[in-house]
């Protein structure tokens, strides 16, 4: 009688344990299909801020003729992002591409008649505009990279993630080397 109800108890945490190991992968698998999702947006509107960056060297090359290593950076950078093969290689060429990007929007400053250039303020909204809807996806992929790397780490999540071979993710950051959330 005890042999018979010991075999029900283990059947019954075995079952149990199946059934939260499922709903825990299935939970994980939902929330890295989310962070790759979010990954995608941001790409696409870091690409249409990349994308202007040809029209910005040449408007600033006309004025600016003594930023030729600036504008070399920054083309050379936008080639590099382009050709990332993955996420975090995108995530690091982004931020190198962000930072020489910074520096050549600055050329304006010593140059008023760049200031002045139609194209070049043109140009300058439109990357405003893009930046603004980048800032809005990074914080979302920012969160939901959060969301997830805190299920791997909840316990006993984590010994189902860590099982499976989850992994976690990193942030998105702009210019710093940090992994703080935006």
């Amino acid at each position: 009688m005890c042999v018979d109800y010991m075999i029900y108890v283990v059947s019954g945490v075995v079952v149990i344990g199946g059934i939260y190991c499922i709903i825990t992968y299935n939970r994980l698998v939902n929330l890295r299909i989310n962070v790759d999702r979010q990954a995608s947006h941001v790409e696409v509107h870091l690409k249409k801020k990349f994308d202007l960056i040809p029209a910005i060297v040449e408007c600033v090359k006309g004025y600016a003729k003594h930023e030729k290593g600036t504008l070399e950076e920054v083309t050379h950078l936008r080639s590099q992002w382009a050709e990332s093969k993955t996420k975090d290689e995108k995530i690091k060429n982004a931020n190198m591409l962000e930072a020489a990007l910074s520096k050549l929007l600055i050329v304006q400053e010593n140059y008023p008649q760049l200031k002045a250039d139609r194209s070049f303020i043109r140009l300058q909204n439109e990357i405003t505009h893009v930046e603004n809807e980048l800032a809005h996806e990074r914080k979302v992929f920012n969160k939901r990279v959060s969301w997830y790397n805190v299920k791997l780490q909840e316990f006993p999540s984590v010994l189902v993630a860590k099982a499976l071979g989850f992994q976690e993710r990193e942030f998105f950051t702009f210019g710093k080397g940090s992994m703080d959330i935006e």
